[in-house]
């Protein structure tokens, strides 16, 4: 079996099982929390993966004085592990997140800030995503100015040495990856966390081409995971 049809079997697998997960354990992504610490009401394993991916947070600002940083994350769609309670808390704590905005196949991701909460945003284009208004390309993202401090990249898994399988689109990679439009992995000052669900680490059969963004940890419900 070549690699883009193992891949291919793996997206088919994991979205079935999420589709799956959203129906007995739903990771609704408007639903998260309006005010600055209160409990997400999102249940089971997505609302562990949100309390992963704030207890990161706090480790690299204990307390919690979040102005002038600034983090990367993403708009769930339905069964993936959501971040709405996350984006919320650090922008209420004085935080800047921005959320990609997808363009079109073949181009690389642009980016919008957050101006409010995450159930205000509206889903956008082809896909449904909820996205901003696009304001920043990915060079202008990780200029001084922003100063990208912590980025949550989604994924369908991770397999061995930290690659990511995405969802075919190529947006991450076009962006982020090593023939990028802006290589995450030379930026030291960025925290990069993979985010995904435990039971979708591991995966066999993935292997980090010259173009694919690696991500070396991941946030799961089963807590942070190193890749590389």
């Amino acid at each position: 079996m070549d690699a883009e049809t193992s891949k291919a079997q793996l997206r088919a697998r994991i979205r079935s099982e999420r589709a799956d997960r959203a129906v007995s354990d739903p990771a609704i992504p408007a639903a998260a929390s309006s005010v600055a610490g209160a409990a997400s009401p999102i249940a089971g394993a997505a609302s562990s993966v949100a309390e992963a991916a704030w207890q990161q947070v706090e480790q690299f600002w204990p307390d919690l004085d979040l102005a002038g940083r600034s983090m990367l994350a993403y708009a769930a769609l339905s069964g993936e592990p959501g971040l709405d309670s996350v984006i919320d808390r650090f922008l209420a704590h004085g935080g800047s997140v921005y959320l990609p905005v997808v363009t079109k196949i073949g181009h690389a991701l642009t980016f919008g800030s957050v101006a409010d909460a995450m159930a205000t945003l509206e889903p956008q284009g082809n896909w449904g995503i909820r996205e901003p208004a696009s304001e920043l390309t990915a060079t202008e993202l990780l200029t001084a100015e922003v100063a990208l401090d912590l980025a949550f990249v989604p994924a369908l898994g991770f397999g061995a040495g930290g690659a990511r399988l995405g969802n075919g689109g190529g947006f991450y990679d076009r962006t982020f990856g090593p023939q990028g439009e802006v290589p995450l992995a030379t930026r030291d000052q960025t925290a990069v966390y993979g985010v995904c669900f435990a039971s979708e680490l591991d995966l066999p059969g993935l292997t980090v081409d010259p173009w694919d963004l690696q991500i070396a940890r991941a946030v799961t419900d089963a807590g942070v995971h190193t890749l590389v």
